[in-house]
């Protein structure tokens, strides 16, 4: 046994509750004290203080693997929609879904990659298990491609079928090893400030990938080279596989900590079960080993929060023999380790909502530009599929200012040693607000020239307006994403327990696939609703003769709401507090 139980104690949470605010900025009131947790080298043994493995040695292959995986995932995804439009016939709207419906399950199965990680195979053999299944399906997706370009038309729904089930393996592989990558590289780093600065080149190194493919695989996809980009795609993917492994000998990784959904759930039992004692004035149950680690692997110990008080009953000892079982009684950490998820529940919420104005990027941006010219000078074309470059662009160029001049300057005169990481998202989400508001202005542009012009109700057809008009809405949005992203990156690795991080680090994904498949609903609603009475509605395939413009307008007014619910959320979180590895366990007065 890895762990064996020597001692029964109590625990005293010595309390100052945090000070809150969103606008007052985030205060770091853990006390870190020393870090209880076991580094483990590729084979699972203890490295201790091994200097050669680790720090930025560690994590440089890290970076280079998301930047082949980005562009992978860029050449197949950002111009699918056009590509189903164009090859397989189908409307905008029809693509569209489609394509956040893919999506969506890219980002839902992170959570499978950060269960296993967590659990059982560890990170490294995690993300190296899904890079593999990811590799099998954009190798799988050239081959559907290939198929199609030789088939005879009518294209047969097979050969469809084939297409996407190879997308969506893609899919599984590419969005189960990301958190895992991700969560495995903050490993590398012990202090809260390299781990920040890491999520900052995680995020500048995925986004150089996508620049990549956005500036040279689109470009064959778009002179109807469609099987070459695809090839091109999955050869780079392939290539991520082998730079990885070189890499895995100098990363290290925590000890799986077993069954963290089984954690929680032994958390709400006990505490049903418990559901008439009150935890007042009661001393709360806590079991370590004599070095002080906690009963879950990997992780280091909580101090008691006052909030959900309810779940304390969890760590109300019924019986002598009830210690030891978690299934009768929980630890204090274990129970705050659930607090931890519901306290950063409403910061998803908001997350889910965010992702639903970036999907826009790769469906309905994609849409508009294909109807818009994007010539500059007489013989440079821009795809509509490389406008998101200009997104791309605008995380590269920010991310590095934000972390290297705003943010330090921010923490010399607040003394924040955090980031402001609440802050950051709530910025992001005012962003995305004033992004779709020029994005109904710039509609409505378009829809005056499109109905101005005898080629309106030619499909594809480019109307008399500039493409680069759209270049404001992708800028803004690829600055929103900054703030966002990194800020929900940084936040749900750092709030969620030791034993959860790959789980933490799911959650921004699970809000771009959330968000994704809350696009495919309210563009079905909106779809149902505007074509009632034999009308075209919003979205229709010839999106000239639509309003798209007045569900931008949509999204802006949903996106205003989230944020006034943002705002109270983050006002009111209160962040989590590790105790000091050698803390002295007291009673517990609850009624104080």
């Amino acid at each position: 046994m890895w762990l064996h139980i020597t001692a029964v104690e109590v625990w005293s949470p010595a309390e100052s509750e945090n000070s809150r605010g969103f606008l007052k900025g985030e205060m770091q009131l853990e006390a870190e004290g020393q870090s209880t947790e076991e580094l483990l080298d590729w084979r699972f043994r203890s490295v201790g203080s091994i200097q050669h493995i680790g720090k930025w040695r560690g994590s440089f292959f890290t970076l280079g693997v998301v930047c082949f995986g980005s562009l992978g995932s860029g050449g197949i995804f950002f111009n699918l929609v056009l590509y189903l439009m164009r090859v397989w016939d189908e409307s905008s709207a029809t693509a569209s879904n489609d394509m956040t419906n893919l999506q969506g399950t890219m980002y839902f199965t992170a959570l499978i990659g950060a269960f296993l990680g967590d659990a059982y195979l560890g990170r490294l053999w995690t993300v190296l298990l899904f890079l593999v299944i990811y590799a099998t399906g954009s190798v799988l997706v050239g081959v559907a491609v290939t198929l199609q370009e030789r088939a005879t038309e009518p294209l047969p729904e097979n050969l469809k079928a084939f297409l996407f089930a190879a997308l969506y393996i893609t899919a599984v592989g590419n969005g189960s090893h990301d958190p895992v990558l991700q969560s495995l590289g903050g490993d590398q780093f012990d202090s809260q400030t390299d781990k920040t600065t890491f999520f900052n080149w995680f995020f500048v190194f995925s986004n150089v990938g996508q620049l990549v493919a956005l500036s040279f695989v689109t470009y064959f996809q778009n002179n109807g080279q469609w099987a070459l980009g695809f090839w091109i795609s999955g050869g780079v993917v392939l290539l991520s596989i082998p730079v990885y492994m070189i890499g895995m000998p100098f990363s290290r990784q925590l000890r799986p900590g077993g069954n963290p959904f089984s954690r929680v759930l032994q958390v709400f039992i006990c505490a049903f079960r418990n559901v008439r004692v009150s935890p007042a004035g009661t001393i709360l149950y806590q079991t370590q080993d004599e070095v002080g680690l906690p009963l879950i692997p990997g992780s280091r110990r909580f101090s008691h929060s006052k909030d959900f008080r309810w779940l304390d009953r969890a760590a109300v000892v019924g019986s002598p023999e009830d210690k030891g079982n978690p299934w009768r009684v929980c630890t204090v950490t274990q129970v705050e380790e659930v607090k931890c998820l519901l306290r950063v529940a409403p910061v998803f919420v908001a997350g889910v909502l965010f992702n639903t104005i970036i999907a826009q990027l790769t469906t309905l941006f994609i849409a508009q530009g294909a109807t818009m010219d994007g010539h500059i000078g007489k013989h440079f074309n821009m795809p509509p599929g490389s406008m998101q470059a200009f997104t791309v662009l605008a995380c590269i160029s920010f991310t590095p200012f934000f972390d290297y001049v705003v943010v330090p300057w921010l923490r010399k005169r607040t003394g924040y040693e955090k980031g402001l990481r609440l802050q950051k998202m709530g910025l992001g989400m005012a962003l995305s607000i004033v992004a779709m508001v020029v994005a109904v202005f710039v509609e409505r542009k378009r829809l005056y020239a499109a109905r101005s012009s005898p080629l309106i109700d030619v499909p594809y057809a480019v109307m008399p307006v500039s493409m680069y008009w759209l270049v404001p809405q992708y800028v803004l949005l690829g600055i929103a994403l900054v703030f966002a992203i990194v800020g929900q990156m940084d936040f749900f690795y750092s709030e969620l327990s030791d034993g959860m991080r790959s789980i933490g680090s799911s959650l921004p994904l699970l809000c771009r696939g959330l968000g994704n498949y809350a696009s495919t609903l309210l563009i079905t609603i909106v779809t149902d609703i505007t074509t009632r009475g034999g009308e075209l509605g919003w979205i229709p395939r010839n999106i000239n003769r639509g309003h798209i413009d007045r569900f931008y307008l949509l999204l802006a007014v949903i996106m205003s709401v989230t944020l006034v619910f943002y705002a109270v959320a983050a006002h009111f979180y209160t962040y989590r507090r590790v105790a000091p590895s050698k803390a002295r366990a007291e009673p517990v007065d609850l009624t104080r």
